[in-house]
């Protein structure tokens, strides 16, 4: 058995919300500050900027020091609840603990967020062990009233991993991962025996030995690994796995060389694949799709759509079945019209169009996917079939108006 150890916001949960002149991005503090008004913006920056200054003697004093902002403008539960409801969770978190052995890996929550907030992790992702730096409660009212401190961030983190460690007599230095996000996690991930960082922070991302992740879900194999590693050396328990994953001062030789060295070659092999799988997603981003609606088929263009054509390569793809209600489109000069079987369309035209206007009933033939997945960095628009050729007409105008004057904001 191994420990998981997670930081909560900006890790579990999106840190959508960063007060201009800030450092640390936040799923619950600043987004409070920001639901109180401009007046506990400027205050919250202003304990940020204390805080880069050393001018708060720990952890708490700056946790406590955001809480008389909460109280003195008034925060009630209704919007406390609100922002705790409405954390979205990073990409894969769900997936990522839906997956997890719990038999070899205990997760623990360490954050110096709420615990509220970590409450509602435990609950949905069934996690036994969470330690927030604070915890609110309201009167009947629905006022602010009470609240419980620990100092459960920086360094304050590594005390509550050691609690653990203790607690389930597992070693510091081969028995734990840790992942994080921002700077406030550089203190843990650096004794980590194994750490990842999801989009981490500059400062973290110079951790020795730390892996980057954009999803949780990219952390199970080597999480597999690790584990499979620590029971490949399982006959002097303690001291062998302390020589197979201690970062620096190792002196098991060669044999721990070639493990550390399989771990680098492994960790760029799945970075290249993901690079790959990333640099398709970014392609398909790159095609701007332009809505059309019913009111683009009705009212007059501004335009002719001869005179929008002038600029553009633009094609219009549909299916032979359903030729009869685009035929006409074939006589407007400057339109390329491709009347395709369900099995071919010259995809090196498609390849070379700026626009690409597709009936929308025939999206899902393969020919089409084809096209459309074979295309460059241009535009797009769904049609609806339509029989009447001027309606038809009068759609494809708007919408290129649309496109190139106004990039969808008209």
């Amino acid at each position: 058995m191994k420990l998981l150890v997670m930081d909560v916001e900006g890790t579990l949960f999106k840190a959508k919300m960063k007060i201009d002149g800030t450092d640390y991005p936040s799923t619950m503090w600043q987004p409070i500050a920001q639901a109180l008004g401009e007046a506990a913006v400027m205050e919250e920056r202003k304990t940020h900027e204390k805080w880069d200054n050393l001018e708060y003697s720990n952890y708490i004093d700056w946790v406590k020091a955001s809480i008389d902002i909460h109280r003195k403008y008034g925060l009630k539960k209704d919007v406390f609840d609100k922002l705790i409801k409405a954390a979205e969770y990073n990409e894969g978190v769900e997936e990522f603990f839906q997956a997890l052995d719990r038999r070899e890996w205990v997760p623990v929550l360490i954050s110096g967020g709420f615990q509220n907030l970590i409450r509602r992790a435990q609950n949905e992702l069934n996690i036994e062990y969470g330690f927030g730096a604070c915890e609110y409660y309201f009167n009947d009212d629905g006022y602010l009233e009470h609240y419980n401190i620990q100092p459960s961030d920086f360094d304050g983190k590594i005390h509550f991993l050691k609690t653990l460690l203790n607690t389930f007599n597992l070693n510091m230095k081969t028995d734990w991962v840790f992942v994080g996000d921002g700077k406030n996690d550089v203190a843990i991930a650096s004794k980590a025996p194994l750490a990842f960082g999801i989009n981490p922070h500059e400062k973290l991302k110079k951790v020795n030995g730390l892996i980057e992740v954009r999803s949780f879900v990219e952390i199970l194999p080597y999480l597999k690994e690790f584990s499979e590693r620590a029971k490949d050396t399982s006959q002097g328990k303690t001291a062998t796995k302390s020589i197979v994953f201690q970062k620096q001062g190792n002196d098991s030789g060669d044999s721990n060389n070639r493990r550390v060295n399989d771990l680098i070659i492994k960790n760029r092999e799945l970075k290249q694949k993901l690079n790959n799988i990333r640099a398709k997603e970014e392609k398909k981003a790159r095609i701007q799709q332009i809505p059309v609606n019913l009111l683009d088929y009705e009212k007059t263009p501004r335009e002719s759509l001869n005179d929008l054509l002038k600029d553009l390569n633009v094609v219009f793809l549909g299916l032979r079945e359903h030729y009869e209600s685009y035929r006409r489109l074939e006589t407007i000069s400057g339109l390329r019209v491709l009347c395709g079987t369900r099995n071919n369309f010259d995809l090196n035209v498609i390849k070379e169009a700026d626009f690409l206007f597709i009936y929308k009933n025939c999206i899902k033939h393969s020919a089409v996917w084809r096209a459309c997945n074979c295309r460059g960095p241009s535009a797009c628009c769904y049609l609806l079939e339509h029989t009447n050729s001027n309606l038809l007409e009068n759609a494809l105008a708007n919408v290129l108006y649309k496109y190139i004057y106004g990039k969808c904001k008209l």
